[in-house]
């Protein structure tokens, strides 16, 4: 079995396990996991609607892109 390497909390993630304590039931832990997923979600959405005005990425470009077919061939 290969070694790993300890990781080190951050504080923001002794922070959250710190909250954990106060979850009693399955029903709580779902509803911190379902809180999480949405603040990650509303992040990602964000980052992606920046970097898409950034690049000036249009509706027309990404069905371009769709229907595009860059494949790379295989030699027989």
């Amino acid at each position: 079995m290969a070694a790993t390497a300890a990781t080190q909390l951050t504080p923001a993630q002794i922070n959250v396990l710190s909250l954990m304590a106060y979850i009693d039931t399955e029903q709580e832990q779902q509803e911190l996991q379902d809180i999480l997923l949405q603040f990650y979600r509303k992040k990602t959405d964000s980052l992606l609607l920046q970097f898409q005005h950034e690049h000036n990425i249009t509706q027309q470009t990404l069905d371009e892109w769709s229907n595009q077919h860059e494949r790379t061939p295989y030699n027989r």
